[in-house]
């Protein structure tokens, strides 16, 4: 009641709603928000940065949206570490509902405020994306290497299948289950798993998740290189001199 930055919160958050009645408000929202309005320190520019943020970003606040997006973190788990999905079918956890609040606040809650920031900031600026630059440099580039390991004729058997649904959002969720693999295994039920994951807030180095999730992230992008090419003819051996 006394604080007027709650005021000023609510205040934008009515005014986006009755400007975007088709997606109006969704719990969530203020976790967003508060950053533009923390670091702006004005509530015109928070509200259209936020404004601007939900536009790309609409989906991940209605429940259809959300549950695509989880799927997607089952999809590229299967094509990294089968043996991990299997753990979480078989356990009846394949919904992954545990990852529903980091994609939902974009971490807000996992870490501290300036390494939240921090995150925000990456994920926003879409550097590590499989449409940017980043992501071509290294898809070119493993397709010279590929060439140059597999000698004699190389040729691709199709354009690599890059699913562009793979976000670096979901290859930081990805290196924060593989960082705790181990622990996860361990889990019984789901119950406990929700355990396991709710303690990891505010114990992780945001850091190390970094450069695990870029890792995984160039990783697929190799891959894609890797699975669409094939060796046509073999390279040619050199004849031995004869006298």
């Amino acid at each position: 009641k006394g604080n007027p930055n709650l005021r000023i919160l609510r205040d934008i958050l009515i005014t986006f709603s009755a400007f975007h009645s088709d997606v109006g408000y969704a719990q969530g929202m203020n976790d967003i928000l508060s950053r533009f309005l923390v670091v702006l320190d004005n509530e015109a520019d928070a509200y259209w940065c936020f404004s601007k943020h939900l536009e790309r970003n609409r989906q991940d606040f209605m429940e259809e949206g959300m549950v695509d997006k989880l799927e997607t973190v089952k999809q590229l788990l299967g094509e990294t570490d089968r043996e991990y999905l299997d753990f979480f079918v078989d356990a009846d956890m394949a919904d992954f509902m545990f990852c529903h609040r980091w994609l939902l606040l974009s971490f807000k809650r996992e870490f501290s405020f300036d390494d939240g920031i921090r995150l925000f900031e990456i994920l926003s600026s879409h550097h590590l994306e499989l449409c940017s630059l980043e992501a071509e440099k290294a898809k070119r580039k493993e397709q010279l290497l590929e060439k140059e390991r597999m000698g004699g004729d190389v040729g691709q058997r199709s354009e690599a299948l890059v699913n562009h649904d793979y976000t670096f959002e979901l290859f930081l969720c990805l290196a924060i289950l593989q960082r705790y693999r181990s622990e996860i295994m361990k889990c019984p039920d789901p119950c406990q798993l929700y355990q396991v994951v709710s303690g990891l807030a505010m114990n992780m180095n945001l850091g190390e998740l970094l450069c695990k999730a870029e890792e995984l992230f160039f990783h697929y992008c190799r891959k894609t290189v890797t699975d669409c090419f094939e060796l046509v003819s073999p390279p040619s051996t050199p004849t031995p001199y004869s006298q």
